[in-house]
């Protein structure tokens, strides 16, 4: 395999393996003693990618004997730090889970040391508090975004290899998902991809800004040569924007991460070139097992998933395109249609 994707099945196999968040200490919460008790699982968002975490959750659930509950944050650091508020004062409550809606915020670092304090078991998914509040939480299961950026920088250079300018859209540009992914975009992506983006459009997790995000840069930027979506719900909107403006669409390239319900019709369509997926329903899985296994100090599944006193589980990434005529190649580049399947088979419509 040759040309800009020639690493691309190394790097996704590669792993995270220990990146920053190996700095954690892997502590254990002052109460260890086995037993069941609720599983809170706090997100950074409402977006359709939190129903295939929270499918995941519900089989393991079942095969782990374990009660899960999931409470969606709208994308506001208040309203994850009252979130996890509730969790701590749960008595019930044994584990935490929480997907850190903006790495730095030291009102979340104070919520989860509280948490982690009461005795209860606290790991992040998705998106990691920051390095320097890693002892707040025991463990960290997801994507590795540095990588995953990676991977759609170098699915950028196929899909131009002249290069371009990108545009940004995210939810919170300041979140260790979006920092990550666009770090490793860049890296990924090659010196003809001009850094900084022209612009980086925040929407606050706000689908309708979102979408009025993307109207605003093909005005703006009308010779912008990635339109780059950080976040599921991203994709669709800028799809939808894109796909009104034939001209803008023939010059641009849209790559994108996830695959939420819209975006699966989008890729069908062509409206997205790429996208680069996680594995929520993983995330969700993986998670409920390690709770499980904490609550009844299985160290024997606490060290298979977490070998050598690693502190991070990364549960890859795969690589959507609209048909096995893209130019993007690898390992793991499938097409949307081998995609349906396999979400078919999870009994899911969106990943």
């Amino acid at each position: 395999m040759t040309g800009p994707l020639a690493t691309l099945a190394a790097l996704i196999a590669a792993g995270c393996g220990g990146n920053q968040a190996d700095s954690a200490k892997n502590d254990t919460p002052k109460d260890r003693s086995a037993g069941s008790g609720r599983i809170v699982f706090v997100t950074n968002g409402n977006s359709d990618w939190w129903s295939a975490v929270e499918k995941g959750t519900k089989d393991a659930a079942g095969k782990f004997a374990a009660d899960v509950e999931m409470k969606r944050n709208e994308g506001s650091v208040e309203g994850q730090i009252r979130l996890l508020e509730e969790a701590l004062s749960g008595s019930d409550v044994k584990g935490v889970a929480v997907s850190v809606v903006e790495a730095e915020a030291p009102g979340i670092a104070d919520a989860l040391r509280k948490i982690k304090e009461a005795g209860k078991f606290v790991i992040t998914v998705d998106s990691d508090i920051t390095t320097g509040a890693a002892d707040t939480r025991q463990f960290y299961i997801g994507t590795n975004n540095t990588k995953a950026g990676e991977v759609a920088g170098k699915a950028a250079a196929a899909l131009r290899p002249r290069g371009g300018t990108v545009a940004v859209f995210v939810g919170t540009a300041s979140a260790a998902n979006a920092r990550d992914r666009l770090e490793g975009f860049y890296t990924g992506a090659g010196p003809k991809f001009v850094k900084p983006p022209i612009e980086i459009f925040e929407d606050a997790a706000n689908t309708n800004r979102a979408q009025q995000n993307v109207e605003i840069a093909i005005t703006k930027h009308p010779d912008a040569g990635v339109m780059l979506g950080l976040y599921s719900y991203n994709g669709p909107r800028i799809a939808d924007e894109v796909a009104k403006v034939p001209d803008f669409r023939k010059k641009t390239s849209v790559v994108t991460f996830d695959l939420d319900e819209q975006a699966v019709e989008h890729l069908e369509k062509g409206n997205i070139d790429v996208s680069v997926c996680q594995n929520p329903y993983e995330i969700g899985f993986q998670a409920v097992r390690l709770f499980a296994a904490l609550m009844k100090d299985d160290k024997a599944t606490v060290e298979e998933m977490f070998p050598k006193g690693a502190t991070v589980l990364d549960t890859g990434v795969r690589v959507i395109v609209p048909g096995a005529d893209s130019p993007v190649k690898g390992d793991n580049v499938v097409t949307v249609e081998e995609m349906k399947k396999w979400l078919a088979g999870k009994g899911l419509k969106s990943s």
